[in-house]
Order: C-alpha cells, then sequence, then structure tokens
C-alpha cells in the first residue's frame, strides 16, 4: 500500500510499532514520544525506520507533534502542515579558532587538567581504557558499562573538555597526550584498549606507539571506527567545520537564533550531552573542539598494525571500511552489525558486540 493510501489510523499504527521497537516498551496513539524515553538522538533513528516505512518525515514535525495520533494526523494532511521553521545558531555559539588560540592554553601546559579519568576504580587484572567518542568517555561508559569484565576502567577526555585548553587538530597529537597519562597509570603491558568512532581511531594510534615500544597490547577494540570517508571539503578549516557543526545542532535542538547559551545549553543537558561539570559559558569552546577533532579525522591515514585488533562496523560501513582499515590489519577480526545508523548506543549496546568483548577481556584475565 503506498503512504497516500493509507489511513490515519494505519499510519498511528506504523508510527506505534517503530516507537515500541526503538524504546522497547509498549507505545499507545496518546504516548508523548519524549516522555517515555525517546530524546533528540533517538529522533534520527525514528525518522530512518519510517522513511522506510514510506513516510516522509522530518525531525520538526516529530518535536512538534510528539504523540503517534498527533504525528499521524499532520502526515495524512488531517490538519494543515505547519511552515517549517527556519533554524539557525544563536551568534554567540561561534567562537572562531582565531579567538579561541589567543585567549587558550596549551593542552602540554603543566597544569593543564588531566584527560585521563577512572570509571571504575575496583576490579581485577590489567584496566580498561577507553577512548572518548564526542568529548567526554563518560558517555561512552553509560552506554558500555557491561564491558568492562570485572577490570577497573579508566576513559579519557578530550584536551579542551574542561577549562581554558585548546582542543589538538592531528590524531598523532592526540595519541601523544594520552599516552603520557596512560604510562602513569599503567606502566607496563599487557594493555586494553577501547573506543568508538574517533575513540577507535585514537585508541589505534595508542597501540601503534605502545607496541612501538616493545609493549603488548592484547585487546584493541575498536567500536564502529570512522570510516574515513570525507564528509566535508579538503579545504575547509577549523571555523568552516564549527559552522557546520552550528548548522547541524541547530537543526536538531530547533534553535532559532535567538535563543541564550543558558537555553541552549538546557536543551542539551536535557539530551544528556552534557553534565554539571561544565556550563554554558563552555558551549563555544566545546564546539571548536568539535570541529578540532573532525580536522583531525580528515586529515588521517592509518599506517599498518600487525596486532590483534577487533573491528565491530555496521554493514552500511563494509566497503569503506575494508579499503581503509582491513588493507592494513592483518590480524583483525571483525564483527558486522546491521543498524544502519550512524547513532553510538544501538552498537555499544549490541548483545554481540558487549559478550565479544568481555570474552575477550575475561579471556585475558585467565
Amino acid at each position: 500500500m503506498s503512504p497516500e493510501q493509507r489511513t490515519v489510523r494505519e499510519t498511528e499504527e506504523i508510527i506505534c510499532g517503530v516507537w515500541s521497537r526503538l524504546l522497547d516498551t509498549e507505545v499507545l496513539p496518546t504516548d508523548d514520544f519524549f516522555q517515555i524515553g525517546g530524546d533528540s538522538l533517538l529522533v534520527v533513528e525514528v525518522l530512518l525506520e519510517l522513511r522506510g516505512h514510506g513516510l516522509d518525515v522530518k525531525a520538526a514535525a516529530v518535536f512538534r507533534h510528539p504523540t503517534p495520533a498527533a504525528l499521524a494526523r499532520f502526515l495524512a494532511d488531517a490538519n494543515p502542515p505547519e511552515p517549517a521553521a527556519a533554524t539557525q545558531a544563536p551568534p554567540e555559539l561561534f567562537l572562531s579558532a582565531d579567538d579561541l588560540w589567543s585567549t587558550h592554553r596549551s593542552t602540554w601546559a603543566p597544569d593543564a587538567p588531566r584527560c585521563l579519568f577512572p570509571l571504575v576504580r575496583e576490579g581485577e587484572g590489567e584496566p580498561l581504557f577507553i577512548v572518548h567518542w564526542g568529548n567526554d568517555a563518560g558517555f561512552v561508559w553509560s552506554s558500555t558499562s557491561a564491558w568492562g569484565a570485572g577490570r577497573p576502567v579508566y576513559g579519557f577526555e578530550a584536551p579542551g573538555f574542561r577549562g581554558d585548553i585548546r582542543p589538538v587538530t592531528t590524531i598523532a597529537d592526540m595519541a601523544d597526550r594520552y599516552l603520557v597519562e596512560l604510562l602513569e597509570q599503567q606502566p607496563e603491558g599487557p594493555y586494553h584498549l577501547a573506543g568508538h568512532c574517533h575513540g577507535a581511531v585514537v585508541a589505534y594510534e595508542l597501540a601503534r606507539r605502545l607496541r612501538a615500544r616493545g609493549q603488548e597490547v592484547a585487546v584493541l577494540a575498536m567500536v564502529k571506527p570512522s570510516a574515513l570517508e570525507r564528509f566535508v571539503s579538503y579545504g575547509w578549516g577549523l571555523d568552516e567545520i564549527t559552522r557546520y557543526r552550528l548548522e547541524s545542532l541547530a537543526a536538531q535542538f530547533s534553535l532559532v537564533g535567538d535563543e541564550s547559551l543558558d537555553e541552549v545549553f538546557s536543551r542539551m543537558r536535557k539530551e544528556s550531552w552534557y553534565d554539571d561539570r561544565l556550563g554554558p559559558q563552555d558551549l563555544p569552546r566545546l564546539q571548536v573542539q568539535w570541529s578540532a577533532l573532525a580536522l583531525a579525522l580528515h586529515q588521517y591515514e592509518p599506517r599498518p598494525y600487525d596486532g590483534p585488533v577487533l573491528i565491530v562496523q555496521d554493514v552500511k560501513d563494509r566497503e569503506d571500511t575494508e579499503r581503509n582499515w582491513l588493507s592494513v590489519l592483518p590480524q583483525a577480526e571483525t564483527l558486522w552489525v546491521d543498524h544502519g545508523v550512524d547513532l553510538p548506543r544501538p552498537t555499544l549496546r549490541d548483545p554481540r558486540v558487549v559478550a565479544l568483548i568481555r570474552e575477550k577481556l575475561t579471556r585475558r584475565a585467565d
């Protein structure tokens, strides 16, 4: 049946079914998506699934019509469609790279905040080190707490996540920065490393540096590593990438440009982007930091690594992963998942991924 032939009730049932599966709960037509566990990150998955059913849904429609009944009526034109509001990030959210570099200190300053923090202090055996996704390893750990297998767990925060510190703009510099604190925490191997997205790439570089020192890297788990394909122009610098980032945030959080930093921060806090370690004044710096991470990935070319490595990747990125990663990893073990989205939680919490990483860590403990 084509979307045009469906009744409002049939469309409503499709929406209820999609939400029920993604939220793992029974959904009624009158349930508010954001009151039953949904958030702005999960909206992307909702859109993909609904479009798979032939329903052309925009993110703004889910925010304006957050129940299956209301969204179905909107999609069926039972009510006149609402004009889409133009989105725009508040000007105060933009901080130029020149301004940041002229006012912030180097991450190598002796009094710069540490990047490595304990996530689980108690446990047996060598710790598991997790490299952040986005800015903060705590976000990754909130979705991967089943990985630890009884070991202590430490996580890295990106340079500049806290304090007036400049970000780094290459994967090599980031790995060198983290290696200092990793060796302070654990001077000798074997080492256990994991990361998601660009964090997986940094974990890879850490592993290369440790092996170059003659150390054993027993576990290297790269969960959905960046496929290293271009997503912005090679000619872009930090300011261009930051503006791209702000356009994405404006669309995701329905910003119109007149919000205060307090309001933007409040919306992002509600979606667990940041916690009480940070405040509205940190938002401009954090967006430049994200841009620096994106630029670092954009410039990265992996060199061969002959140690054991586990790569977990979505099948949609298989071709790019085989070309950019598996070609330089002779001992790679791969687990292909089919979630079809770029959001981290479905893969980080996938029972197969959890079981495989725990099995590798447990095997090393034995």
